[in-house]
């Protein structure tokens, strides 16, 4: 689902509330998005940058048309946009309706970044994600963690895993877990097996997971 960071008009708000109750699948809401299409488009065409990434995204997830989609995130992005910035660069990192151009993503994701998007530092983190150096890629998924990205938190936990930062990267799996992402309670299990009582309930209190990480003790303890 596209997030929005930049400010937006009340036809903008109101299109993008009602695209993110159709995704989640109310159908008086896609038909209400439907009827407001026109009175969004005529936004867009005018130079409402917010009204442009709606349009974009309800033409990338509603539609699925993103050639269409690519046409007003670019509206966006050459306006300044962040959020038109990382929304491009989203669809030439995946060639999706565009062709793929990893080059002008990365810069499209970095532009956006220093805006201060913080899925843009999510995206450019995906992207360098084995190439860079493996501390940069973790600040940027910090960053975007720490702001409330939550796709964030379990690439965050597994690179610092990687690189030996284990209590920080069971703080991080706490937090996955806790959105609700099971994907990584393996991951997390195996790692807490390798640190000390007082390890995970350090990790715990970061996340503020108590309940978690007290669980996670008594589950470890079974493989000690």
């Amino acid at each position: 689902m596209t997030e929005m960071t930049d400010h937006l008009s009340d036809v903008a708000a109101t299109a993008l509330s009602l695209l993110q109750s159709a995704h989640n699948g109310d159908a008086t809401a896609a038909d209400r998005l439907g009827e407001l299409v026109p009175s969004l488009t005529a936004a867009a065409e005018s130079g409402d940058t917010g009204a442009q990434n709606v349009l974009g995204g309800i033409l990338l997830e509603h539609a699925g048309n993103p050639s269409d989609a690519a046409f007003w995130f670019g509206k966006a992005a050459v306006a300044g946009s962040p959020v038109g910035k990382r929304s491009l660069g989203h669809l030439l990192a995946d060639g999706l309706g565009v062709p793929q151009d990893l080059a002008e993503a990365e810069r499209l994701f970095r532009e956006a970044a220093d805006d201060g998007d913080a899925h843009a530092r999510f995206n450019l983190a995906r992207l360098w994600w084995g190439k860079r150096d493996p501390q940069t890629v973790a600040g940027l998924l910090r960053s975007a963690a720490e702001s409330g990205v939550e796709e964030a938190y379990g690439p965050l936990g597994d690179l610092l895993t990687a690189i030996g930062d284990g209590v920080e990267a069971l703080t991080w799996y706490f937090k996955s877990i806790h959105a609700g992402d099971a994907d990584v309670l393996h991951d997390a299990i195996t790692l807490a097996r390798g640190l000390t009582d007082e390890d995970i309930h350090r990790a715990g209190d970061m996340a503020d997971c108590a309940a978690e990480a007290e669980a996670m003790v008594k589950t470890v303890r079974k493989y000690r």
